[in-house]
């Protein structure tokens, strides 16, 4: 997971070096500014994936995560529809409710409850897939009334869709729609502000979100391993993975719930051997 909080150029060869460390993916996070750093510099998720996209040429890229807020949908399919061409198909669209109030606040819009957020959040899913996956759409719900067309794109049916979720109905909708689901260790209902769980905690709360999740699948009929799980671990765990063994255990219950895929953040102050060697572990 890459900040935009650095120079461009800076922000490129960090996305290099991931790939040539042997990480599997390098995200971004779609936010006008630092949330949590408001008045850092700060540069546009969008625009640097394209970049990513020209300068590697294995890694996966994309956001996460890209938000109704901020996107309008068919705006968001032909911001990744653009992408996945510059990548060679390369893209993971990741997509999540969104409630960081100054990205309402930037685009001159009210806060939205969060059952509009869900709401939104399910029709902007529905568009997308619908328009990434046939080259049109047209959609009349309650929040988007919109005809709309794309270019194929390069992965077929769409690249893969990564719902973003914490609570039930976020969840249901991965179930529905999504070839992978990311999530973090925050109970739903709470915000990162909050703090994030840890150790026994953290594994808890995960464990009931991913059986949540199964049931999910099976009432509509979906086999659960068709579903992808990502766990963002946030900052400070980097260092808590290694050497090999450390990180093989702290990996080990979650890996036992289904979790395949690990987001780590690129740490503010890169000790480049230790991320190689966490990134050398994608491969084993």
């Amino acid at each position: 997971m890459l900040l935009q909080n650095a120079a461009a150029v800076e922000l490129v060869e960090r996305a290099r070096r991931a790939e040539a460390m042997g990480f599997g993916c390098v995200w971004i996070a779609d936010h006008f500014v630092n949330p949590h750093a408001p008045e850092a510099d700060w540069l546009d998720g969008w625009s640097l994936l394209a970049a990513f996209a020209q300068a590697t040429s294995r890694v996966r890229i994309g956001p996460l995560v890209s938000a109704p807020a901020l996107r309008n949908p068919s705006l968001l399919a032909l911001q990744a529809v653009t992408v996945d061409h510059l990548s060679g198909g390369r893209l993971e669209l990741g997509i999540g409710a969104g409630g960081a109030p100054l990205d309402f606040e930037m685009m001159g819009l009210p806060h939205r409850a969060r059952r509009e957020q869900l709401e939104r959040l399910t029709e902007t899913v529905e568009i997308v897939d619908a328009l990434l996956s046939h080259g049109h759409v047209k959609h009349d719900g309650r929040h988007y009334t919109l005809e709309a067309r794309v270019r194929r794109p390069v992965q077929q049916p769409r690249p893969p869709l990564v719902v973003g979720a914490l609570a039930p109905g976020s969840l249901r909708l991965a179930a529905a729609h999504a070839d992978a689901v990311s999530t973090y260790a925050v109970p739903a209902g709470g915000r990162l502000s909050d703090g994030v769980a840890s150790g026994g905690e953290a594994v808890a709360t995960i464990r009931a979100r991913m059986e949540f999740l199964d049931r999910a699948c099976e009432r509509i009929g979906r086999d659960p391993a068709t579903l992808r799980r990502s766990l963002l671990t946030f900052f400070g765990v980097l260092e808590a993975l290694l050497p090999p063994d450390d990180f093989a255990e702290w990996v080990a219950p979650y890996c036992s719930m289904g979790i395949t895929e690990f987001v780590v953040y690129w740490p503010a102050s890169a000790d480049e051997d230790s991320l190689a060697g966490l990134g050398a572990l994608t491969a084993s």
